[in-house]
């Protein structure tokens, strides 16, 4: 079993991109303790190429669920898998869809980081910005309880 951890987003639409920003500051970290990582952005194929049967993943992406902007959620992927259809994704096909659609055997979470705006920015909005250390040490901290636990 590997370890994996997968950025989905488009670093181009403002909050969109927060997840490849939080993976970005995660990074070493997380390489350190041998969890591959991978930026996947809006590049579902790739990702998906990435993925082996067996594989623990924490696919970590923005969401729109009409919560506070800046919570973290974590869904496991056995649950979103067995939602598939229910699942909107801006990046269609939805990574859910094509795990479900290939059979692949895997573990993990979806971490979501809700959004307070998606538009053309390189920026993420001020209400990210000001949570962002915080959303990463979040993160970070449920990823190393997953691995530590598993």
């Amino acid at each position: 079993m590997k370890i994996k951890c997968i950025a989905i987003g488009n670093r181009i639409m403002g909050d969109d991109g927060i997840g490849i920003k939080v993976l970005e500051n995660l990074s070493q970290e997380l390489e350190k303790e041998k969890i591959q990582v991978i930026f996947g952005e809006t590049d579902i194929d790739y990702s998906l190429s990435k993925i082996d049967d067996e594989d623990l993943l924490f696919i970590i992406d923005s969401t729109y669920f009409n919560i506070a902007p800046g919570t973290v959620t974590f869904t496991p992927i056995e649950k979103a898998m067995k939602r598939q259809g229910q699942i909107y994704s801006q990046h269609q096909p939805s990574l859910i869809d094509l795990l479900n659609t290939y059979k692949k055997s895997v573990k993990g979470y979806i971490v979501g980081i809700e959004v307070e705006k998606i538009h053309f920015s390189l920026d993420l909005s001020e209400t990210l910005r000001k949570k962002f250390l915080s959303i990463c040490e979040e993160i970070h901290k449920f990823i190393y309880q997953v691995i530590r636990g598993s």
